[in-house]
């Protein structure tokens, strides 16, 4: 009996057993065959991430939207961290940067800046400042009593690769450098398996297709898209346009508040930074799923970005682009026609500021030599690009990095006659018809000055008025009367329609410039105003200094009656949806100038395009509309030693209706008249006497007001 019920209890334990056994065979059956794949994919789905969506730069168009600054499709390669060992890492490291090496890509690397290699040297950041070095050997630095241990370059390399990043022996000091760049990036800007780290912006896409193919070899690299910045003939329009680039230490801290990251790019100069807080969107965000290795498995939601607002200018590219290749050609012109005696060949550099005169746009700004912002977009990898930089940065010749239109100060000679004209008529030293006698030089303050016609041979121009002097450009003329009217009143004048004084353009590096008065000589020289500086100063020579910007709101101010407008380059700003963020509307100060002494200078002026004996009349043979216009040929003091004076050129058309008003300046351009072919073309080109830039002559009449 006792035996029988010991048999119930075994048969009893093994029907448990069996069931038990039954139901986990089951459920593995279940769990790995039927539903295997399903939940091998959702044990794989553990990691969450936050990514970011970078925004759109907002584009810069010209004042027709015809697209300068656009954005284009770009591939970043990011890491995210996994349950890889150091020297796995490295290894996936140096597996990277072969494949960014092989197509042209370049990496991120800081450390560049602190320690460089070949030779092994400390980087620019350090190099110059023990302070500095200390600080940042005490930051990289876990115990401080390695510190002592890092006297030189050397020593800091052997610390980051023996104990910092435990680089294995077996890579050479190349190899082993290389891995530093990435694991500094790595350790400095942080990373973890929800918040990745970008190693490299913009890759090619073959770098792409050969990271996705092996994507095995590359636990937690991710492969995402980001818009980057991209240049239409950005030479024609790189001094209006700048250039956008990584921030520096000193940017990161004072817009950092703003939610500026370490590695965003920030307009550095021209319309890309002082447009920067239009152009720059709102990164969105979106929250996805990932595997243990990294591979997105699902995107969960997001916040998408907002892109940045669109900025107009008033610029008008075609007319641009006519300013730019005019001023280009007729430098090379001038050049060609060296006779060594005025003529040097050896103009080289100039600019042209064309402006609405009704309302202080910037039609078109022009400085030569140029250069191509696109190449400062490039990687610090971009051997050309850097090389391209380097030159730029080197160039103390033709300095193209110079915006010459509002950062070149010239002596503006001649044209700067009727101001001078101005302050006798408004002061009342003489009327339009007052005449003086011109016998070929005069003597002011014991200096005795000459006509250049006289110097030449040519005779002096005897009893000549205001009309003949602006015409001929004669010098005793306003020695004489700038002498009576006197220094001060004539820089009141010159001050009044901004000379020497900043117009408050938006973007940056524009200069003051100097006028000719006795604070500056004083400020200079350390010496007193004499009655023979007045001469000087009144037909524009001595250190009076303006910039073209100046010049052409000077001859616009003279053109519309004497409203002085605030130049500005930007027009309005659109969001991405259409709708005005902002408008610029025009700005003005009235110079209280008579009626009658504007229309007495235009009078003189219009004689100098189109009087036989007018100093631009052979410019402007035949052209459909009145022009007013005045050269200028300041000497530079150098003419001596073999260098050619500056030529200037200023202009207003049509006379009867004035509507745009154009400044010129070629550096070395030896006559003003030389420079007058560069203004033509510009006028001819907005008045569309172009055949082949427009169909007809609507624009023309539009513009004019009246049938030609």
């Amino acid at each position: 009996m006792e035996e029988k019920r010991s048999n119930e209890r075994y048969v009893l334990l093994a029907i448990m057993f069996s069931l038990v056994f039954g139901v986990i065979v089951v459920q593995l059956v279940n769990l790995q065959i039927i539903h295997g794949k399903e939940n091998d994919e959702s044990s794989q789905q553990r990691l969450y991430q936050e990514r970011e969506i970078v925004a759109s730069r907002g584009i810069i168009a010209d004042t027709y939207g015809v697209p300068i600054a656009t954005n284009r499709v770009g591939y970043t390669v990011q890491v995210a961290k996994t349950g890889l060992k150091e020297a796995e890492v490295n290894v996936m490291i140096l597996k990277l940067i072969d494949i960014f090496k092989k197509n042209g890509d370049s990496y991120e690397s800081g450390l560049a800046d602190y320690l460089t290699f070949n030779p092994i040297a400390y980087g620019n950041k350090i190099k110059k400042s023990d302070k500095a070095l200390a600080k940042w050997k005490s930051e990289m630095v876990l115990k401080d009593k390695d510190i002592a241990l890092l006297k030189t370059p050397l020593d800091v390399f052997k610390y980051f690769r023996e104990k910092k990043f435990n680089i294995d022996k077996k890579y050479t000091d190349e190899e082993a450098y290389k891995i530093m760049c990435m694991r500094y990036d790595m350790l400095i800007k942080g990373y973890t398996a929800s918040n990745p780290l970008c190693i490299a912006k913009d890759v090619d896409s073959k770098t792409v297709a050969q990271i996705e193919e092996r994507s095995y070899e590359f636990p937690g690299v991710l492969i995402d898209m980001e818009p980057e910045r991209k240049y239409v003939d950005a030479s024609d329009f790189a001094h209006v346009l700048g250039y956008i680039g990584l921030m520096t230490d000193k940017e990161y801290e004072a817009n950092k508040d703003s939610g500026y990251k370490f590695n965003d790019k920030i307009g550095k100069i021209g319309i890309e930074q002082a447009a920067e807080k239009y152009l720059r969107g709102i990164n969105g965000k979106k929250k996805v799923e990932v595997d243990t290795s990294g591979r997105l498995t699902a995107e969960l939601n997001s916040e998408p970005a907002i892109p940045g607002n669109d900025v107009y200018l008033t610029i008008d590219s075609k007319l641009q682009k006519v300013a730019m290749e005019s001023l280009q050609r007729n430098i090379e012109e001038i050049k060609s026609e060296a006779d060594f005696k005025k003529n040097f060949g050896d103009a080289f550099a100039g600019a042209v500021v064309a402006m609405d005169v009704n309302n202080g746009e910037i039609l078109a700004m022009a400085s030569y030599p140029t250069y191509d912002p696109s190449v400062f977009l490039a990687g610090a990898d971009d051997t050309e690009a850097e090389k391209k930089k380097m030159e730029y940065n080197t160039d103390n010749k033709n300095t193209p990095l110079l915006n010459r239109a509002i950062g070149g100060k010239y002596t503006p000679g001649s044209i700067y006659k009727p101001i001078t004209a101005v302050a006798a008529l408004e002061e009342g030293v003489i009327t339009p018809k007052t005449k003086l006698y011109d016998k070929g030089y005069t003597t002011i303050g014991g200096w005795k000055f000459y006509c250049l016609e006289y110097r030449n041979h040519q005779g002096p121009h005897y009893e000549i008025d205001l009309n003949e002097a602006l015409m001929t450009s004669c010098n005793i003329y306003f020695h004489e009367i700038g002498y009576s009217t006197g220094i001060d009143k004539i820089d009141k004048w010159a001050k009044l329609f901004g000379l020497g004084e900043l117009t408050g353009l938006e973007i940056g590096g524009e200069k003051k410039g100097t006028r000719a008065n006795k604070e500056t000589k004083k400020a200079t020289w350390n010496d007193d105003w004499r009655p023979a500086d007045t001469a000087q100063a009144a037909i524009g020579q001595f250190n009076n200094e303006f910039t073209p910007i100046q010049l052409a709101n000077y001859v616009s101010t003279l053109a519309n009656g004497g409203k002085k407008y605030k130049p500005h380059l930007i027009k309005r700003v659109k969001k991405y949806d259409g709708s005005i963020v902002m408008e610029t509307k025009p700005e003005y100060e009235t110079v209280p100038v008579k009626k009658e002494t504007l229309e007495a200078i235009k009078e003189g002026m219009v004689l100098v395009s189109n009087s036989v004996e007018g100093t631009a009349s052979s410019t402007f043979q035949g052209f459909p509309f009145t022009v007013a216009s005045k050269t200028g040929t300041p000497e530079t003091g150098n003419e001596s030693k073999g260098s050619s004076s500056n030529g200037l050129f200023i202009a207003y058309a049509p006379a009867e209706n004035p509507q745009i008003a154009v400044a010129v300046v070629v550096e070395h351009g030896v006559w003003g008249t030389n420079t007058a072919p560069i203004a033509r073309d510009v006028l001819e080109e907005y008045f569309g006497l172009n055949s082949d830039a427009h169909s007809d002559d609507q624009i023309a009449v539009e513009r004019v007001g009246f049938t030609h």
